[in-house]
């Protein structure tokens, strides 16, 4: 695909996830019904056919993201328990197409302890109000945490577009910190920007690093801790 095709399909990914925004806060409400699931169902066109272990993980992982967008149309317990269900498997895959490209440096403990104290301080404010679904509220925090630090792990590794796997994880973990604290603690307005929009984005991202494939040994940044070559001083 071109990168103008590319650049139009992005596009269109953005406009219909305005759409399904436009239906949540103005209406119809039918605007969400078909716009949600169709623009994440159009993140598997802009991952294509994958090249790599990392994007079919990926598409897995969108493929479930449908699943859970399609289940929080309702509002019911049992489709929210759906939802979670499905995005924590999505997380899940995420996590597991990081672990193959990821490489470790320094950096990522900075990012473990600053997701993992981010993580800890949203739980706590969520506590009172999750009563009964404390358990797997605290699991998909476990799991998101991974993929946000997984994904960050990509950085200096042989995947070619890392900063976008990176940048798009951390607007997914932004969404859902959203739609927990709306959902726990109390009601955000226009929550819809960020659980819809920002989650939106946050997922082409990870499509596009998906998309991007992976770099040649030659044309991987090496690591600033990588130590020298016997007989390079």
């Amino acid at each position: 695909m071109s990168v103008k095709r590319l650049v139009a399909l992005c596009t269109v990914v953005v406009l219909c996830g305005m759409l399904a925004i436009a239906g949540t806060e103005f209406g119809p409400p039918a605007l969400t019904m078909i716009f949600k699931p169709l623009t994440t169902l159009l993140l598997l066109v802009v991952v294509g056919r994958p090249t790599s272990a990392f994007a079919s993980f990926v598409d897995a992982g969108i493929a479930l993201s449908l699943v859970g967008d399609i289940a929080l149309l309702s509002d019911g317990n049992l489709a929210f328990k759906v939802g979670l269900g499905a995005f924590l498997l999505a997380h899940i895959a995420y996590v597991a197409g990081g672990v193959t490209v990821g490489v470790f440096s320094p950096r990522l403990l900075v990012v473990a302890a600053l997701v993992m104290t981010s993580t800890s301080f949203l739980l706590a404010t969520i506590w009172p109000g999750a009563e009964g679904a404390r358990a797997p509220t605290v699991v998909y925090g476990g799991a998101i945490t991974c993929m946000v630090i997984a994904s960050w792990s990509t950085l200096g590794g042989k995947l070619a577009w890392a900063r976008l796997a990176a940048a798009g994880a951390l607007l997914f973990y932004i969404s859902d910190a959203s739609l927990a604290l709306n959902r726990f603690h109390r009601p955000i307005p226009h929550v819809s920007l960020l659980s819809m929009g920002v989650y939106w984005l946050g997922q082409l991202g990870i499509a596009l690093a998906a998309r991007g494939g992976l770099l040649e040994a030659a044309d991987r940044p090496r690591l600033a801790a990588e130590p020298p070559l016997p007989g390079s001083h």
